[in-house]
């Protein structure tokens, strides 16, 4: 998504950034310096000022020192960041992103995917395309099955909740054929938040794609669901968003910062990369104990203290890259790099999942309305403009909200056709050699797909050109519709290929997908997995805890502990991970209870998406 919007936007900036004000917040000091900042004694070290470090910091701040070290910088009143609608626009500008990208990936004919990771305060909830949602009870309840005591649905609604600010939903935001929206908030209320730091609510603005789509699928067989927070997420439904309605500016991490701007227990420091944790001589309990961090500022190191931990949520690329650069993780790659393994945990950078995504884009008919008006109509751009800046509204307070979640039984040609697709699955899953955990993992997934019970695929529809590897033309509007895998099969690895903590680790997703699907692949940017949290004999990285195996006092907490993914944008997850670790620490729980084959079926589910060009009765043309 992010190659299109690419090349699109210099000329949607040109129309819309200018013209929108910023409201001037004075950002203050963070940290005055490194050498100020190194000398101060903190109980906690949190690497990565993102979606869960800022989580949990903000928590453990209440009652301890943190210190935050952040590689990138701060930036109030931004509208690459701040307008919703700006969404992708600073995606692969240094200024913002880590700029990573896969290896050359063999089942895409040696094609690189590029993956957005947000090098900012704030992390990449400051690059994403603010869809708030999360997924099924079934999957989270996975966690739990795997073998993490306190990682289930019910244990983890108090974290979704305790983050989130939630807008109900009303008349004018409901889709087709949906609940009322008294009985649609009843049905959630008792698992969305009301006082939290990030806001969600619902898109004011619709386009004139947003109804025939939204009945044109209902057509198909999948139901509007009211309430999707409430546990089962499958259908379409009218997905929330990270956006502040009273501001009409994004929600995100960074309210957490703010948050604690005159706390002195919170202590951030920015443009600073963290290069390797520190480790005392002596071990406790036959486990090696952490002293502290060492950081690079601008060529010169400096190393910081923990009185208590050191807590990684560098996330999904950089957290098992850290761990490797201090000596923990696979003693083979380690002295493959003159690296002395401290801890031999194999685990460490394997189970990478991702949501792999083909797009496909249509032309719609000369007269409908969709947000390419903001790319090809200066008069509308404007006024949209003057509509944002007066009442905080309109088409640039939108984005991207109608999201459909189904099962691959509902998407198949036919009951034959799904059959032999879980036949082909079976041959896969048996020419394999699996792990300990991918033996579990895939028990669970082909139970979902058996049962049905579970999304497979995600399909999202966009209402603009600019988000494929097409070239939207001048003076054209389209629909572009994107059928995402929510459960691959396949599992990739994320591995240093230097011992220097400035070069970035190679990302090998292991893409697989079938030869229709290879030239227009692309990812959502959802990555999970990296330091599962298992048992270490299935080859977990953490405990439920979220204590590195064979470490005191070093934990992870970001989407990469995540052992299954979920049929759902990660961020609305990756905050509640923040924030129930946090519990976890506090309570002093040795658990998480604080209370004592690729794409198998992804060209179906395109050519299906394909037919919908006829459905929809707009389209004129397939790009």
């Amino acid at each position: 998504m992010v190659l299109g919007a690419a090349l699109t936007a210099a000329a949607f900036v040109a129309n819309i950034a200018p013209l929108v004000s910023a409201s001037h917040l004075i950002a203050r000091d963070t940290a005055s310096n490194p050498s100020s900042f190194s000398s101060q004694t903190f109980d906690y070290i949190v690497v990565g000022g993102g979606t869960a470090g800022l989580t949990l910091a903000s928590k453990l701040a209440e009652s301890a020192r943190v210190g935050i070290i952040e590689a990138g910088e701060y930036f109030p009143d931004d509208p690459l960041i701040d307008v919703p609608k700006n969404f992708g626009q600073n995606n692969g500008n240094p200024k913002y992103d880590w700029r990573f990208n896969t290896t050359p990936q063999a089942m895409l004919n040696g094609r690189v995917v590029p993956h957005p990771r947000g090098k900012v305060v704030g992390g990449s909830t400051a690059l994403n395309y603010l869809v708030f949602n999360r997924g099924s009870k079934t999957e989270y309840d996975s966690w739990s099955e795997i073998g993490n005591d306190g990682w289930s649905w019910d244990q983890l609604t108090p974290s979704f909740k305790a983050v989130s600010n939630y807008t109900s939903i009303t008349d004018n935001t409901t889709f087709p054929n949906a609940d009322t929206p008294a009985n649609a908030n009843s049905q959630q209320q008792n698992y969305l938040g009301t006082d939290g730091p990030i806001h969600a609510s619902y898109n004011s603005y619709a386009t004139d794609l947003q109804q025939p789509y939204v009945l044109t699928m209902n057509a198909m067989g999948i139901s509007t669901n009211s309430a999707p927070q409430s546990g089962n997420a499958t259908g379409i439904y009218n997905s929330p968003t990270a956006v502040d309605r009273a501001t009409g500016k994004r929600s995100y991490a960074a309210s957490f910062y703010t948050k604690n701007m005159n706390n002195t227990n919170f202590v951030l420091l920015t443009r600073a990369q963290a290069t390797k944790i520190e480790f005392s001589p002596d071990k406790k309990d036959g486990n090696v104990v952490a002293t502290g961090v060492t950081f690079s500022v601008d060529g010169s190191s400096y190393t910081v203290k923990a009185n208590k931990e050191i807590i990684l949520s560098a996330g999904v690329f950089q957290s098992p890259q850290l761990l490797e650069l201090s000596g923990i993780g696979n003693s083979t790659i380690l002295q493959q790099f003159g690296i002395n393994p401290l801890v031999d945990l194999p685990g460490v950078g394997e189970n990478m999942q991702d949501h792999a995504m083909s797009t496909q884009m249509w032309q719609v008919n000369p007269g409908v309305v969709t947000w390419d008006q903001l790319r090809i109509n200066r008069t509308f751009a404007l006024a949209a403009s003057q509509q944002y800046n007066t009442t905080h509204d309109g088409v640039l307070a939108s984005t991207i909200n109608a999201v459909t979640f189904t099962s691959f039984q509902k998407t198949a040609e036919n009951e034959t056709v799904y059959q032999n697709m879980l036949t082909t699955l079976d041959q896969w899953i048996n020419s394999t050699t699996l792990t300990s955990l991918q033996k579990k993992q895939y028990d669970i997934q082909k139970r979902w797909m058996n049962e049905g019970s579970v999304p497979g695929m995600e399909i999202v529809m966009i209402p603009s050109g600019g988000l494929t590897r097409t070239r939207p033309a001048n003076e054209t509007s389209y629909i572009t519709v994107a059928a995402v895998l929510q459960h691959p099969f396949s599992r990739g690895s994320v591995h240093i290929n230097s011992s220097d903590p400035l070069v970035l680790p190679a990302v090998d997703p292991k893409y697989l997908t079938s030869p229709f699907v290879r030239a227009s692949l692309q990812s959502i940017k959802h990555p999970v997995g990296t330091c599962a949290m298992a048992p270490k004999e299935l080859g977990g990285v953490v405990d439920s805890s979220l204590k590195v195996w064979g470490t005191a006092n070093v934990r992870v907490v970001d989407a990469s502990i995540m052992p299954h993914h979920v049929a759902a944008h990660t961020q609305s997850t990756v905050y509640a991970i923040g924030d129930k670790a946090a519990a976890i620490i506090l309570s002093g729980s040795r658990t998480g209870n604080t209370n004592g084959a690729g794409a198998i079926g992804f060209s179906v589910v395109v050519q299906t998406v394909l037919s919908m060009a006829v459905v929809l009765g707009l389209v004129s043309g397939l790009f």
